[in-house]
């Protein structure tokens, strides 16, 4: 759907309007013909002040109080300072002297008061304007009382609109005080004045124009480099005939100037078109002056950058993207179809990786009609605008999609190929019995799989040889703590370099699900596994799967991994591993390095070699076999402090088992198979995960 919306803005921008001024006797404006046009305005005072006496004696004149940061003035009586009263000056010469009072209130901002218990009622009297907001000697004397009203907290108007509308527009500065129409009651108020940052008195004033701008309107949004229309309706809502010289401008610069004759009752739109040459924001004004007219309205607008010209920058960025990837996608596309159509012939059943094969060759075709069909569309469409060659939205999509598409079938043919080169290898002894009769010999003696090492690819030797993917799943579902703070990418990343896949999951473990699975990797949970859960993965590794499990130590260790292992010979102590000698840094962060290598686990592992750890240890009984050691300088220590194992007894932190038809390694550090510390972790124990991950799936 946005896709559809964008196709339809941008061909709507590419119908250009013809530039010039165009005079419509129309009434765009939603104001009738025949009526005034309403304006109101918040005229802020141009002076203002306040007096009182103080103690009864003294006369005090100031411009305004200051206090924590806000200018206030006073109105009312306290122990010291009686007959407070605010002067307030406000000047209307921006109000065309067309123009009709309709309304006019002073408003002010009440801030403070006193006491709420004590009505203050207030009156508004004009005075004259020989006063200035310095100081002024006798002050203002009040003459007529207009409106009163009863001060409250927040903004009180009073209304002034009889004075107003019988002096303007003779008279264009007005004059007020605000005092107590009792100046005998004790009270006072606080009222902000016009040097405050925010609530400044105002004269609200509503009136009616014979003549005025009543609309403008431009339609957005509007680009760089392509018309915009512009259209303005002006209104005499008056009984004459009217003559008014229009102006638009662009920030204040003249884009149309029209003398304009105006008929009684009417409504007269000019429509202008615009070309904006860049982009940001732009005021833009309507205004008419006049027979004593001055009027005028102005909106703000954001230009923004032409979309052709994005367009073409980003068609010239995917087609250099497509070229550059495009021989590297056919090379690689030629090696696929050649190694599937070998792999055909041999009987081979593609089994995990059908799907994979059917999206390549899929896509690829996909991405070539895609790039076939921007070069039939790259010069029938381009556009041609200010001497630039420019390209449309329908150009730039066809070659956008075929560029990340070629990169997609690269990447997925760069994970499968090498999956089907190997199983090629495999089994063309046995399709091609001539090219090595000896490897016919050996593999007729074969009656189980043909598997691949380096990648988890299984050639059952069956009628039709079927590959099958290793899968392994991690178990995120029960908060474990080193894989969500540290992450696992680095182990993730290893297991895929064998081609096998990797999947999480977080939700709670079912039989259904780790069936599905070859491997399945359960780190220490940090929250309990249920019965379900661990009878589900006990029947799983019964009935033929591999576990991977790990604890961590006796702090943390959580006791359903012994329910777990139950049976099994295997068991986690509540104990830490200690090195003083032999250590990352601390004695809790040992290196560990003694390996059992009468197993096939060990065989990744180069001699001398020095692994990370911190875990706990593990008690191995019946048939279960040790695979890792701590040095003779480790020893453990349980939760007391107690030691549990000497220096010199190497305590036991990796072991492994067969249990009913599956498999299962133990390993007493689950941090060892995170990110920690910058990856040191897995880096220093991959070659024996390596080594347990292929003896779990009996890669041996």
């Amino acid at each position: 759907m946005k896709r559809l919306a964008i196709a339809i803005v941008l061909l709507l921008l590419m119908v250009f309007a013809p530039v010039g001024g165009i005079k419509l006797a129309l009434a765009t404006t939603s104001e009738p013909a025949g009526q005034y046009v309403v304006k109101i305005i918040n005229v802020t005072a141009s002076a203002d002040a306040y007096s009182y006496i103080y103690k009864g004696q003294y006369y005090k004149w100031y411009s305004y109080h200051e206090y924590f940061g806000k200018y206030e003035l006073a109105i009312g009586n306290s122990s010291y300072y009686q007959r407070e009263r605010t002067y307030l000056r406000f000047n209307l010469s921006e109000i065309p002297k067309v123009a009709e009072i309709a309304n006019a209130e002073v408003c002010v901002y009440v801030a403070y008061i006193k006491y709420f218990s004590t009505p203050m009622n207030v009156g508004i009297y004009n005075i004259t304007n020989d006063w200035k907001e310095s100081y002024t000697n006798p002050a203002p004397t009040p003459e007529v009382l207009f409106d009163n009203k009863t001060l409250s907290k927040g903004w009180v108007c009073f209304n002034v609109t009889s004075y107003i509308k019988a002096k303007f527009p003779e008279q264009s500065v007005f004059s007020f005080v605000l005092k107590l129409v009792n100046e005998s009651i004790y009270n006072y108020a606080w009222i902000y004045s016009r040097e405050n940052a925010f609530d400044k008195p105002v004269l609200k004033i509503s009136y009616y124009v014979p003549v005025a701008v009543s609309s403008l309107v431009v339609n957005e949004p509007v680009y760089s480099g392509i018309p915009s229309k512009i259209y303005a309706s002006i209104t005499n809502g008056g009984n004459v005939e009217t003559n008014v010289t229009f102006y638009l401008k662009i920030n204040g610069v003249p884009l149309y100037i029209e003398n304009i004759t105006l008929q009684p009752k009417s409504t007269e739109t000019i429509v202008e078109t615009w070309i904006p040459t860049m982009e940001g924001q732009y005021n833009i004004t309507a205004e008419i002056v006049g027979n004593g007219v001055s009027d005028l309205i102005t909106k703000s607008v954001q230009v923004y950058v032409n979309p052709y010209r994005l367009f073409y920058g980003l068609t010239y960025l995917y087609e250099n993207g497509y070229e550059k990837i495009a021989p590297q996608l056919d090379e690689f596309y030629a090696n696929f179809t050649a190694t599937v159509q070998e792999l055909e012939k041999c009987g081979v059943n593609l089994g995990d990786l059908a799907d994979d094969v059917k999206w390549i060759e899929t896509n690829y075709n996909l991405t070539k009609a895609e790039y076939a069909k921007f070069l039939e569309m790259k010069n029938r469409t381009a556009l041609f605008l200010s001497g630039n060659r420019l390209y449309t939205y329908s150009v730039m999509v066809h070659i956008r999609k075929a560029r990340f598409l070629a990169q997609d079938v690269v990447e997925r043919i760069e994970k499968v190929l090498p999956v089907l080169q190997e199983t090629l290898v495999k089994v063309e002894p046995l399709c091609h019995p001539q090219v090595n009769e000896t490897n016919q010999t050996q593999t007729n003696q074969t009656t189980g799989n043909i598997t691949a090492p380096s990648n988890g690819t299984t050639v059952n030797q069956t009628a039709n040889y079927t590959i099958h993917i290793t899968k392994v799943l991690i178990d995120l579902s029960h908060g474990q703590y080193y894989f969500t703070r540290y992450g696992f990418t680095g182990l993730q990343k290893d297991i895929e370099e064998l081609g096998w896949e990797v999947n999480v999951t977080y939700a709670p473990l079912t039989y259904d699900e780790l069936k599905e699975y070859d491997v399945v990797i359960l780190t220490n949970p940090k929250t309990k596994l249920s019965d379900d859960e661990i009878s589900a993965l006990r029947k799983y590794v019964k009935d033929g799967g591999a576990l991977f499990v790990a604890g961590d130590w006796y702090k943390y260790l959580s006791e359903d991994l012994n329910i777990l292992l139950e049976g099994t010979g295997v068991r986690f102590e509540k104990t830490e591993l200690m090195d003083d000698d032999r250590n990352s840094g601390k004695p809790y962060y040992p290196f560990v390095g003694v390996y059992n290598r009468n197993c096939s686990i060990t065989k990744f592992i180069p001699e001398n070699w020095t692994m990370y750890y911190n875990g706990d240890t593990l008690k191995v009984t019946g048939n279960a076999i040790w695979i890792i050691r701590g040095y003779e300088s480790a020893y453990a220590v349980d939760a007391d402090g107690n030691i549990v194992y000497e220096k010199g007894s190497e305590p036991v932190v990796a072991a492994a088992v067969t249990f009913g038809k599956g498999r299962i390694v133990v390993y007493g550090s689950s941090k060892a198979l995170s990110d920690a510390y910058y990856g040191k972790y897995i880096k220093s124990n991959w070659p024996f995960v390596k080594g347990a991950l292929l003896w779990l799936v009996g890669e041996n």
